[in-house]
């Protein structure tokens, strides 16, 4: 007989052969059954046939050889048996099945009716049941629970240990109660909620809901599951890869206790500066409140302001549309509020950037004030001199002196022009319509009028790497070099242009990337670029990418800039394959509150790549396509 017949009829009798019941002498006694397919090695040996001596399951034969297909998924009907079994019950027989794709008197369908009637199944599709589907590992968790009474109340609200199981996954709270009860660990930090169970890990975690003996070591409970109750609000974050802290510390690789992606939802329970504390695996962490933003109780976005309402008297935020929810904060009275929704008796609204509701009827409607002048004429700021200063974000204060603590004359919107009539360290002293102040330099793009876009401009090259740290090497060529001469370059380039330029290394140095951090910060740059050369472990892999990171406020359009220019220069004057701009939260350019990017040249691990970065000509078209990039930059208004 061939494999694909044998294959056959495993299948036909896996799914469809009556099950050979073993039976223990007692209780007391435990029979170990012989399967051809599960070794005593196997992970689910003990557990396998622990089960087999309650009855839950039987293997079944093929060619004379007792079988269970241990990695074989587990089906939704197999699983109906197994829980009902396990959990003491027993088939309901019924006249008429519930599915269409169910017939009654059949012995699947005694254990489906029973296990819908105890609730163990969340949904059915469209009156079936989808008996020979297997089950995903979300699904399985609602029926474990179920099956097996588990509490789930100290497990609601809650975020998940795993990463890919988010605070609004309909599972979560089973997922949750599975984890904490030892049931299962997942794989690493995820949980993989929409993958398949094969019949071997079901039945180690059926084992391990039924049996204390078979669980795992539980997590650590208690002051380390934070108290759902102190939730403050919803968030989700704007970024890919960003970091989740242990403590507020963005110093240190090492506080780092995972990541999150773009689109991420995590629950919140305090607003600490520029933190937010959440939760992380089920104890409190940090994300930076800059890379997430606030959602409404049930996960979705604000939307626009409807009206505006005047408070009456002091009157309480809460969490929910609900005044047993948890109390944010107390507002006092004849305070203007935004509604960005109504809730039965409740206004969505949102107070220092935390939204909340507050009680409709505690509030009047705010009389609009007629406009006199319902569609002026915009009429752009004049500034003139030597330098101009760009706002490159909205709201930017304008202060009485240089420094963060003196008062505020003004504010600048984004785009608006001034006068920079002169720069001190990171003051910029500015005159815009006729008055005069500070603005910290960060934030203004610098504009010179002179015809010499980079004269006097701060530039701050890094040549990644470098010392200990070769970075990616392939034979005698290694990254740490070719940064190094490329960035040699492109500084004299600049400097001949009239540009200041400061390299964080000039030598086979390593500075760390703290170091690289504060030595931009200690000479006043105005944009930072890393230079780097990529690998991969495939390598047709190949051509230039560009990253940056967001950064403070709305600036990060300067990175883009700033970055496109230079990536398409690279590009284009050295038939580089394209691999585009793409945003990247690295620590150089993510700790800089200036335009900053990295460029990684090429692969060294590709010929071709690896033949251009490696010859003076090609070296050299590099660092003129970084300098025309830059110059690009800068002669952009």
């Amino acid at each position: 007989m061939n494999f694909k017949k044998i294959s056959l009829i495993l299948c036909v009798l896996f799914i469809s052969a009556s099950m050979f019941t073993i039976h223990s002498a007692s209780a007391d006694t435990t029979t170990n059954i012989t399967f051809a397919d599960v070794t005593k090695n196997h992970e689910a040996y003990e557990e396998i046939n622990y089960l087999v001596n309650l009855g839950v399951i039987q293997g079944y034969f093929v060619n004379g050889k007792r079988v269970f297909a241990p990695n074989e998924s587990v089906t939704r009907e197999q699983v109906a048996k197994m829980v009902v079994v396990a959990s003491g019950n027993k088939p309901l027989v019924v006249n008429k099945s519930s599915f269409s794709d169910v017939t009654a008197g059949t012995e699947m369908s005694g254990y489906i009716e029973r296990a819908i009637q105890l609730g163990l199944f969340s949904t059915n599709t469209q009156g079936k049941f989808l008996p020979k589907k297997p089950i995903t590992r979300d699904e399985m968790s609602y029926v474990l629970t179920k099956a097996f009474n588990l509490d789930t109340s100290e497990f609601e609200n809650i975020d998940s240990p795993f990463s890919d199981v988010g605070i609004t996954n309909p599972f979560v709270k089973y997922v949750n109660t599975i984890y904490y009860n030892g049931i299962t660990n997942g794989t690493g930090d995820k949980y993989l909620p929409n993958n398949t169970v094969t019949r071997a890990h079901f039945s180690l975690f059926v084992a391990r809901a039924k049996n204390e003996k078979y669980r795992l070591e539980l997590p650590v409970k208690g002051t380390s599951v934070p108290d759902t109750k102190e939730v403050i609000g919803l968030v989700q974050v704007t970024t890919d890869g960003l970091n989740i802290r242990k403590t507020k510390d963005s110093s240190s690789e090492a506080n780092i206790v995972g990541k999150v992606n773009k689109g991420g939802k995590l629950s919140v329970y305090q607003v600490e500066d520029n933190w937010l504390k959440v939760t992380y695996k089920g104890a409190y962490a940090y994300i930076y409140k800059d890379y997430a933003k606030f959602l409404d109780a049930n996960g979705n976005e604000l939307g626009t302001v409807q009206k505006e309402v005047t408070t009456k008297g002091a009157i309480n935020l809460y969490v929910k549309a609900t005044s047993s929810s948890k109390v944010i904060s107390t507002i006092k009275g004849n305070v203007k509020l935004p509604v960005y929704n109504t809730v039965g008796g409740y206004y969505l609204t949102q107070v220092n950037g935390l939204p909340g509701y507050i009680v409709a009827n505690s509030t009047t409607e705010t009389e609009e004030q007629p406009n006199p002048n319902p569609n002026p004429t915009p009429t752009p700021p004049t500034a003139s001199g030597d330098v101009l200063g760009r706002a490159t974000v909205g709201n930017l204060n304008v202060r009485s002196e240089a420094n963060t603590t003196s008062s505020v004359l003004f504010k600048l919107n984004k785009g608006d022009s001034v006068k920079v009539n002169e720069i001190k360290g990171y003051w910029a002293n500015i005159e815009y319509n006729g008055k005069t102040g500070y603005v910290h330099k960060s934030f203004l793009k610098l504009l010179n009028q002179n015809g010499k876009p980079l004269q006097n401009r701060i530039i701050i090259l890094d040549p990644g790497h470098g010392g200990k740290d070769p970075g990616t090497v392939m034979g005698s060529n290694s990254e740490k070099n070719i940064t190094l001469k490329v960035s040699t370059l492109v500084k004299q380039k600049l400097e001949n242009a009239g540009a200041k330029v400061y390299m964080t290394r000039t030598g086979d140095t390593y500075p760390t990337l703290q170091d690289r951090v504060d030595f931009t910060n200690a000479n006043y740059g105005e944009i930072f670029v890393s230079v780097h050369v990529n690998s991969a472990a495939n390598t047709s892999a190949q051509g230039t990418e560009t990253y940056y990171a967001i950064s403070t406020g709305d600036m990060y359009q300067e990175d883009i800039d700033l970055a496109t220019f230079v990536n398409n220069q690279i590009v284009n004057n050295l038939n580089m394959k394209n691999r585009g701009v793409k945003e990247q939260q690295y620590y150089v350019i993510r700790n800089m509150i200036i335009p900053s990017i990295l460029v990684e040249l090429g692969f060294l691990t590709n010929d071709e790549d690896r033949n251009k970065m490696t010859n003076d000509q090609y070296v050299n078209l590099f660092a003129d396509s970084i300098y025309n990039g830059i110059l690009q930059y800068y002669k952009k208004q």
